[in-house]
């Protein structure tokens, strides 16, 4: 779990720079790494917006060679937490609106942390200089004409144009 302390915030603007355990963002340590958290809280009388970015490395692997590669990632998120007599009665309206209980004196972010993490990782992942590398067409030795596997002789007769013996 990955948390802001927020009892001792007096009301204004802090700017706070965290740098979690991977784990702590419930991510894998086999693909991310390097997770590093900026908040920008600003603390009114009963709330407060909390603006994160975030940046990772993930190790990603490229469609074009299959490589495996280090890619910097970052994403940023806005909340807001507010006390329950300000929030909409239907939950499922607003996800950026999170309830804040006056006696509370930690926030959790560790799932907007991992979903902005994840989000940012690019659908089509292409390591640095693939596009510019030279794929693989055809693999194998090529196939002599005159030497044919007997297996596949009875079939090369069914084709249109083909003698008969």
């Amino acid at each position: 779990m990955f948390s802001i302390d927020i009892g001792a915030l007096e009301p204004g603007v802090h700017a706070l720079a965290f740098e979690p355990d991977v784990e702590a963002v419930d991510l894998g340590p086999e693909t991310f790494a390097d997770v590093k958290v900026d908040a920008r809280l600003d603390v009114a009388e009963r709330r407060i917006l909390v603006s994160l970015e975030v940046r990772a490395t993930a190790t990603l692997e490229c469609d074009r060679t299959l490589r495996m590669f280090d890619k910097d990632i970052g994403g940023t998120y806005h909340l807001l937490f507010a006390p329950p007599e300000f929030l909409v009665q239907d939950d499922d309206a607003y996800d950026e609106v999170r309830e804040l209980d006056p006696a509370d004196t930690e926030i959790d972010v560790t799932e907007v942390v991992r979903d902005t993490i994840l989000l940012a990782v690019p659908v089509r992942t292409v390591a640095p200089g693939a596009e510019d590398e030279e794929i693989p067409t055809e693999f194998g030795a090529p196939a002599d004409e005159d030497e044919i596997d007997p297996r596949w002789a009875a079939l090369k007769e069914l084709k249109p144009g083909a003698k008969q013996d």
